[in-house]
């Protein structure tokens, strides 16, 4: 599985032209996405919509989308892609296992030619913990303890990451002991098996 963790989605043009052209195994058209969102809010639903937006306009016709709340979740198909959007990373990883969509995630990663792309939230769920979503000015509303990742990769990812909170992430970095990738907005962290790379907006 390829892994395409962004902090904004395919918003920015360049970046959604190189998703679309050059890390799909096929055409967007011949694919099955998934899009895995809380829409719990109006502003749940316009971040939803903008990135169901965004995946249409790659020319992806097969679209699925299961929002998470109480249904316990059963794959319609195979899928090809899977997006998991943004929002509170605590809310979203405490939905997540009571769903059983951290289970269906951590074997979709074991597929050839799968890809999970993250947005924001979606993004630090990909890896070993979440607990760069305090720096993110997250409330754990939740009340979570277990704050592990679904550990797609071996780097926590810290999406909207602005140089101001270098010396929170350096702390972050000696109390975790993983690594930590830095994503500014409009800008991807790849991870393609062993190959790891970013894209930025303006390629």
């Amino acid at each position: 599985m390829k892994l395409f963790l962004t902090s904004t989605g395919l918003e920015n043009k360049n970046i959604s032209y190189c998703f679309e052209m050059s890390f799909l195994p096929k055409e967007p058209k011949d694919l099955s996405f998934l899009v895995i969102a809380i829409k719990d809010s109006k502003q749940d639903a316009f971040y939803l919509e903008k990135v169901l937006n965004e995946i249409r306009e790659t020319g992806a016709q097969d679209i699925d989308v299961f929002e998470l709340g109480n249904e316990k979740f059963n794959a319609k198909k195979d899928y090809n892609v899977i997006f998991v959007c943004g929002g509170n990373t605590f809310d979203y990883l405490n939905r997540i296992r009571k769903t059983k969509v951290d289970k269906f995630l951590i074997d979709f990663s074991k597929k050839e030619n799968t890809t999970y792309v993250g947005v924001s939230a979606g993004s630090i769920l990909a890896g070993p913990s979440i607990e760069v979503a305090k720096l993110c000015n997250e409330q754990n509303n939740v009340n979570l303890q277990n704050l592990k990742g679904l550990h797609l990769t071996d780097y926590i990812i810290f999406p909207h990451y602005k140089k101001e909170l270098k010396a929170d992430l350096d702390a972050l970095k000696k109390q975790t002991g993983f690594p930590v990738i830095e994503l500014e907005d409009d800008q991807v962290f790849v991870s393609d098996g062993a190959i790891f790379y970013y894209i930025n907006k303006d390629l």
